[in-house]
């Protein structure tokens, strides 16, 4: 009881605070003037399903600090620091339990973990902008991003974006961290490109690829290569140039916006080969993809602000995985595109509603996947080689399609009443949590306080 009266006791002086500093945003951005804003950022609920002495204990509590500033016109800086602590609900607790990670955060131990991410954006000219940090990103309009996500862990950077007439054309380098095989984390990098174009107001058309190689093996420590710091799009040229192992993606992604509303899609091409011509039967496990398509609108009815998303996402069996596991399309045991993994198909549903200092939210989610046992892989397990796939044959293998492996289907739904007290929203919520191969069905009420958009309920 004590944890819940102090952060009662908390609040009046986090509303204060959390005002004054919306107010010197607000002049910074009406005078352009240099300004530095510290919000606090705060997250706690206790489960009102039971009534027990223990409620109060076992609640999470995440709390912290994020920082913005705007030191000129050019160089801003921007962090957060978050420690996290507690009990969570069952399916949060398995997910830590089996990744030691708290899921878009860090590793977790003794159930405790301490979050941190900045990034340092300096402006040189009104074409170039270069950015270095710890953070992660995302591409895309959806929900989900079947390219680049950013539901995992935060890793270090350097991007540089390029701007001029219609074109956004962006330089990302990062390095990633094993440490799903062992207790010693390994490394690995990555390079993306990714062109922005919109010929119309309506219209926006993005190329996407990225690469992932190791760091070290048994026999070479390779660490950064420089090839990948071409800064022209399309590494495929790179590849074949140097017979690389390493492993390759590209993607597309579109969308078009009509009044209030945008429609959009992306499509993710992963280990493409046309060339084998040796057997008719479909399913050849190096042709693998993965797709999003996807709508979402905005509007108001007498100061009711609705916001509405439908989306559909896909990834066939094999998608993200590589030959070598550590080059797989992965960050901290979480996957760098969709949580899932792959070989799944998933539809969601997202309805926000707001009305004065009231706001609702709904969320639906629904996965059918087959899922790999400890001794079969048929492709949603993308941390193990592609090349032990299951169908007959391993790396020639055919005849491979979404859904095969054990039949899984699995639903969650999130339902959210919150009142807006300025610096901070008190929060009631539903959370089920269904899957057709586990017995146990998560399903809480849940009453809260939050600052900030963290939500420790799982919808994958």
């Amino acid at each position: 009881m004590k944890k819940l009266f102090s952060l009662l006791c908390l609040l009046p002086v986090f509303v204060f605070s959390q005002s004054i500093s919306n107010i010197t945003f607000q002049n910074h951005i009406l005078d352009s003037k240099r300004c530095i804003l510290i919000s606090p950022v705060i997250y706690s609920h206790f489960n009102i399903n039971e009534i027990s002495d223990k409620i109060i204990d076992s609640s999470p509590l995440i709390y912290g600090l994020n920082l913005k500033a705007n030191l000129s016109n050019k160089l801003n800086i921007s962090s957060r620091i978050l420690k996290v602590k507690g009990n969570f609900n069952s399916s949060l607790s398995n997910y830590i339990d089996s990744l030691q990670v708290f899921p878009g955060m860090s590793k977790v131990e003794d159930n405790k973990l301490t979050y941190f991410s900045y990034k340092v954006s300096y402006k040189i000219n009104k074409y170039f902008t270069g950015v270095f940090g710890k953070g992660k990103h995302f591409i895309g309009d959806g929900y989900r991003s079947m390219l680049l996500s950013n539901n995992h862990s935060p890793y270090p950077y350097f991007s540089m974006r390029t701007q001029f007439w219609k074109v956004k054309y962006y330089n990302l380098f990062t390095t990633f961290s094993d440490i799903y095989s062992a207790n010693i984390t390994q490394k690995k990098h990555g390079a993306f490109h990714y062109l922005d174009y919109q010929p119309t107001e309506r219209l926006r058309i993005g190329v996407f690829e990225g690469i992932i190689w190791q760091a070290k093996d048994e026999n070479y420590n390779r660490g950064y290569d420089l090839h990948y710091l071409n800064p022209i799009i399309f590494y495929r040229p790179v590849e074949f140039s140097k017979h690389s192992p390493d492993n390759a993606l590209m993607g597309l992604d579109l969308s078009y916006t009509l009044n209030k509303s945008t429609a959009y899609c992306q499509f993710l091409l992963d280990d493409i080969n046309l060339d084998r011509h040796d057997n008719t039967t479909n399913g050849f496990f190096q042709n693998k993809y993965a797709v999003q398509v996807g709508i979402k609108t905005y509007f108001e009815i007498d100061n009711h602000n609705i916001k509405i998303l439908v989306e559909y996402n896909k990834a066939q069996p094999y998608t993200y995985a590589h030959k070598h596991p550590l080059q797989n399309y992965t960050h901290m045991n979480q996957s760098l595109a969709h949580p899932l993994g792959a070989n799944f198909k998933e539809k969601v549903l997202i309805i926000n509603h707001k009305y004065e200092k009231w706001g609702t939210k709904l969320k639906y989610t629904n996965a059918v996947y087959g899922a790999d046992t400890s001794n079969t892989h048929y492709g949603q397990n993308i941390f193990i080689s592609d090349f032990l796939a299951q169908g007959e044959g391993g790396e020639y293998s055919y005849g491979n399609y979404n859904g095969q492996g054990v039949s899984t289907n699995l639903q969650t739904l999130y339902a959210e009443l919150n009142y807006d007290l300025k610096g901070a929203k008190i929060f009631l919520a539903l959370y089920l949590r269904k899957k057709s191969t586990e017995k146990i069905e998560s399903n809480c009420l849940f009453l809260g306080i939050k600052t900030d958009l963290i939500n420790p309920f799982l919808d994958f």
